[in-house]
């Protein structure tokens, strides 16, 4: 089992920022330190993926001011031995963040997006699915290169269906013609970087935000932040309330609102998604990371403030001295 985690004085950016990787022989019971990274500049999305039997570590590097959001490049590095990885390699386009990986057959999956996010103008940020053969270089599935969606969105949480098809939820949350929240996407197994949007024409108002998704059997489920005492999206006007007012006011008041991590299941004939469960966090909290360990139950590690504090905003949370702690805990489906 490996891990790794982003630590730095606070949850926005910085140039004290360092990932620690750590490996484990027997299931997260003991832990041995394999490898630290620094590169003066901020770094997030931590993310292992082992193909043809080489494990690959892959993030991002970002600005330094903590007040924006800067996207630098994408970086990953192989695991030569135990301890001794080779210096991170840039890939993908400048500016461009990874999500989620996902293998299917022989080959890896990962959602991307690249644009405008948290900026002031009106967004255009483009999502893409790639695929690799050997984990390390990568390509959009989409022969042209072209996205699979431009808009507001950016994070999409994501897995196959047995029958290879990709079902993903954006995280909506700078805003498109739909309104801001959240959608389903579904792209069929022979067109897989063609998304088809549910719902159609408007976002669900929730938002879920950091979110992962698997597979059980044929189900398909989404492990996300959630808030707990409202929706993203209140509905104020378009025609009354301009565009870049509502954004603000939507992250702002969702900024100032507790939150927790939830899992979900999606109902494939509505395009909704079914609560199903709270789970630990609470403050500054989401950013599931799952693996299968046996035919029914999936390990799950998280981060959140510390869990006395379910109060806590999520602002208060990226900002509290007392930080954030990571935890494991197991879903079991033996019983459903």
């Amino acid at each position: 089992l490996f891990m790794a985690w982003r630590t730095a004085p606070m949850h926005f950016a910085s140039d004290k920022t360092r990932m620690y990787m750590m490996s484990s022989p027997d299931l997260g019971a003991s832990w041995e330190f394999e490898h630290e990274i620094y590169t003066g500049r901020d770094m997030r999305e931590p993310y292992f993926i082992v193909l043809n039997n080489t494990l690959i570590f892959s993030f991002f590097s970002a600005g330094t001011n903590p007040l924006s959001f800067d996207p630098h490049r994408l970086l990953h590095t192989r695991r030569v031995a135990r301890g001794e990885w080779t210096t991170p390699e840039p890939w993908g386009q400048p500016g461009e963040i990874a999500w989620q990986y996902q293998e299917w057959g022989d080959k890896v999956y990962v959602t991307s997006y690249i644009g405008n996010h948290y900026k002031v103008s009106r967004p255009q940020v483009s999502i893409f699915l790639n695929v690799s053969e050997d984990g390390w270089n990568w390509h959009p599935v989409d022969e042209e290169g072209e996205a699979s969606y431009i808009g507001g969105a950016n994070e999409v949480g994501w897995a196959f269906d047995l029958d290879g098809n990709f079902w993903g939820v954006l995280r909506n949350e700078d805003g498109d013609d739909s309104g801001f929240g959240s959608r389903l996407v579904f792209g069929h197994k022979d067109a897989l970087a063609n998304w088809t949007l549910s719902p159609a024409s408007k976002s669900d108002p929730n938002i879920y935000e950091s979110s992962r998704m698997f597979r059980h059997g044929n189900d398909i489920y989404l492990v996300a932040r959630r808030d707990i005492n409202g929706v993203y999206d209140w509905g104020l006007s378009p025609e009354h309330v301009p565009f870049e007012v509502r954004r603000g006011l939507y992250m702002g008041s969702y900024s100032l609102r507790a939150h927790t991590t939830s899992l979900f299941r999606v109902d494939k004939t509505t395009g909704a998604l079914e609560f199903i469960m709270d789970l630990m966090g609470c403050g500054d909290t989401a950013f599931p990371s799952i693996q299968r360990i046996g035919k029914h139950k999936y390990l799950i590690a998280n981060y959140s403030s510390p869990l006395k504090h379910h109060e806590w905003s999520w602002i208060h949370g990226q900002t509290s001295k007392e930080g954030t702690q990571i935890f494991f805990f197991e879903i079991d489906f033996t019983a459903i």
